[in-house]
């Protein structure tokens, strides 16, 4: 484990093995150590050197106060990539970490040599307005759940109906689950309202000029695989992979084929 300070914000960041760089980003709420259960050893398997890190308002990363917009932790993102002398580096982003990696690349371009974009979009719909509405009411009520409902109710956002069928793999997520400390203000609330604000980017993303693929999941509640397909259609070449049957959290539900798409794309970059 090491730190850096990057965009003024001390980040907690890990590397694991040598070779070409590829940076994972998380996702809301996502601690970068969750990486290391399918991709890192995927990756580096492959011989890539592989770089996670906390964003910002995830402990063991500083939490500053709230809000965060996805522009700014996009700017801690290139921060840390000249920090650590990676650039142009491959970057892989899932849910906030994929709006990240497409504002990276869209902002940062000699820093990006290739963007997976996983469960994305580039504007909001009705219903996931609601969401990120629901959630900063939650937030700014100061109502702490219980631990177990809210993994539940976090199972029940990400999942696909047949991984929540799956005995093995509910165990699993339920033991990661309870034995990660409960995430409190102000990084929630500042990660949350960071979703929340991001909106109405579609054109702005036409100007992505990296090679980019799109990875939508079939039965993703959170980012639909509808609005992760306009993404993809916003962005000029870029390639569109939709993964059945899967829902938000495709790395973890589905890692083999997440996996298979990340070399293959970044094979041929």
């Amino acid at each position: 484990m090491s730190e850096a300070t990057a965009n003024g914000v001390r980040l907690v960041h890990h590397t694991f093995s040598e070779g070409e760089p590829v940076l994972l980003i998380c996702g809301t709420g996502q601690q970068a150590f969750t990486w290391q259960l399918f991709q890192v050893p995927e990756l580096t398997g492959s011989g890539y050197r592989v770089i996670t890190f906390d964003n910002r308002g995830m402990p063991p990363s500083e939490c500053p106060p709230a809000p965060y917009t996805v522009q700014e932790m996009a700017a801690d993102a290139a921060a840390l990539i000249e920090h650590l002398g990676v650039g142009p580096c491959r970057v892989a982003g899932l849910s906030l970490g994929a709006f990240i990696t497409q504002e990276l690349a869209l902002a940062r371009p000699d820093l990006v040599r290739a963007a997976v974009i996983m469960g994305t979009f580039g504007r909001q719909d009705a219903f996931r307005r609601l969401i990120g509405q629901a959630w900063a009411e939650l937030g700014n009520e100061g109502t702490e759940l219980p631990r177990l409902y809210e993994g539940v109710m976090l199972a029940f956002s990400v999942f696909s109906p047949q991984a929540l069928c799956d005995d093995a793999r509910v165990r699993q997520f339920a033991e990661v689950w309870m034995a990660t400390p409960p995430w409190v203000d102000p990084g929630r609330r500042g990660q949350i309202e960071a979703d929340r604000a991001y909106d109405d980017r579609l054109e702005a993303l036409s100007g992505i000029t990296v090679p980019t693929m799109v990875v939508g999941f079939e039965l993703d509640m959170l980012t639909p695989a509808k609005l992760s397909r306009e993404v993809a259609e916003a962005i000029p070449n870029c390639r569109y992979e939709e993964i059945p049957e899967c829902g938000h959290a495709g790395p973890f539900e589905k890692p083999e084929e997440v996996n298979k798409l990340l070399l293959d794309f970044f094979a041929a970059v």
